[in-house]
């Protein structure tokens, strides 16, 4: 429930990457359903990380 809370407040999301149609990543929570709007093609922290 606190989780949940916290979507609609837009505080914390559970953020995990989707394929488009078209091919691109995104990001969308798992709890809400919302589209990470920030850009970053859904590199998040692990784009450091990818060679």
């Amino acid at each position: 429930m606190i989780k949940a809370l916290l979507c609609m407040l837009n505080i914390q999301h559970d953020w995990h990457t989707e394929h488009a149609d078209d091919g691109a990543l995104y990001r969308r929570c798992k709890r809400c359903g919302k589209d990470d709007d920030r850009g970053g093609g859904g590199t998040g922290t692990f784009g450091a990380w990818a060679g």
